[in-house]
C-alpha cells in the first residue's frame, strides 16, 4: 500500500501563508512557524504545510498546532494528511482512504484564493 508524501517547497509555503492569512499576519504567521523549525529541523517544510492546513487561517490555532509539532511533529502529519485514515480498516479501504485523503491534501495545497 502506497502512501505519497508530499514534497514542499519554501515557495509553497509562503503562498499559503498568503493565501490563508491576511497580509498583515504574514511575519507573525512566519515567526511562530520558526517557532517549530527553531526546535526540530526534520521535515520542515512539510510539517510548516500541515500546520498551515490544520489552522486554517487561524493565528491561535496555528500557535496551537505548531506546539504540538515540537513535541511530535508526526501528529501534525498525521492529523493534516491522513484525516480519513482508519487502522482498522480492510486493505483495500485503507487504499482506498490513502488515496482520497492524498487528492484531499492536494486540494488543499493547490487551491488558489
Amino acid at each position: 500500500m502506497e502512501q505519497k508524501i508530499p514534497v514542499i517547497s519554501d515557495n509553497d509555503i509562503k503562498r499559503v501563508v498568503k493565501r490563508d492569512f491576511p497580509l498583515l499576519d504574514f511575519v507573525e504567521v512566519e515567526c511562530i512557524l520558526q517557532l517549530y523549525d527553531a526546535k526540530v529541523k526534520e521535515n520542515r517544510n512539510r510539517v510548516c504545510a500541515a500546520i498551515l492546513k490544520l489552522a486554517n487561517g487561524n493565528i491561535e490555532l496555528l500557535k496551537d498546532y505548531t506546539k504540538a509539532a515540537t513535541l511530535d511533529y508526526r501528529d501534525v502529519l498525521y492529523w493534516a494528511e491522513y484525516p480519513n485514515y482508519d487502522h482498522q480498516a480492510s486493505k483495500e479501504k485503507r487504499a482506498q482512504q490513502n488515496s482520497e485523503n492524498w487528492l484531499l491534501y492536494q486540494s488543499w495545497l493547490n487551491k488558489v484564493e
